[in-house]
């Protein structure tokens, strides 16, 4: 508001930039995960819900692949490899400045090819309404988040909540931690991360098709297809 005043001409001077941040401001830390009760009635609520079908597959999607929001709506198809069960995330999408390779499971798969079919010619695995040449913009598949949960008791969370959720769950189900730090796509700090260059691709694979299992138990993928057919 000041610094519109400021613009405006209608004060000289903005007097909260003499004040230091640590005075307005103090970031925490994010907490939230989700139980496995909660995935189960937030994915059947939203598989439900009248949002988008995109919306609904991509939402599934970041808890099955524990990718970011960021990364599946800056995805184009020429690096998804779907006979491989494989998608490739390049340098200029990844948020470690490196290549990242995303193992799919078979439910994931299916919903990528969902997805290829909704594309029809576009470039870009989810591009925006009506258009075929942007992707969605971020805020988007917030507001489709939200619609979701409405009349849900379910406490608030956001989608990053979901890797957060997936960390969580994979790390109490005995998955080593490197492996699942790796499919995160984190860096992995101190001396360890100096000297462990492994990708643990075989151990990746088995554990998102067990991921990706467990998630189905929870809400079959299978109803999200037959309610996309249906649409």
């Amino acid at each position: 508001m000041l610094d519109y005043a400021l613009t405006c001409g209608l004060i000289q001077a903005n007097p909260v930039m003499a004040l230091p941040m640590r005075h307005v401001y103090r970031a925490q830390a994010r907490e939230r995960a989700l139980t496995e009760d909660e995935i189960r009635r937030f994915l059947r609520a939203m598989q439900r819900s009248n949002i988008r079908r995109q919306f609904k597959i991509a939402l599934q999607l970041i808890l099955m692949t524990l990718v970011r929001k960021s990364e599946l709506l800056q995805a184009q198809w020429k690096d998804v490899y779907l006979d491989q069960h494989q998608w490739h995330i390049p340098v200029e999408n990844s948020k470690t400045g490196k290549p990242h390779i995303v193992y799919l499971s078979t439910q994931a798969a299916m919903l990528f090819r969902e997805l290829k079919t909704l594309a029809g010619t576009s470039d870009w695995v989810m591009p925006g309404r009506g258009t075929l040449t942007k992707p969605f913009a971020h805020n988007a598949l917030n507001s489709a988040l939200k619609v979701s949960l409405q009349d849900q008791d379910i406490p608030a969370f956001t989608i990053h909540d979901l890797r957060r959720t997936a960390s969580t769950l994979l790390h109490e189900q005995g998955w080593p931690s490197d492996v699942v730090e790796k499919a995160l796509n984190h860096t992995i700090g101190g001396v360890r991360g100096v000297y462990n260059r492994a990708e643990y691709a075989e151990q990746r694979k088995e554990m998102l098709q067990a991921w990706g299992d467990f998630i189905d138990g929870l809400a079959p993928t299978s109803n999200l297809v037959v309610d996309l057919e249906r649409v």
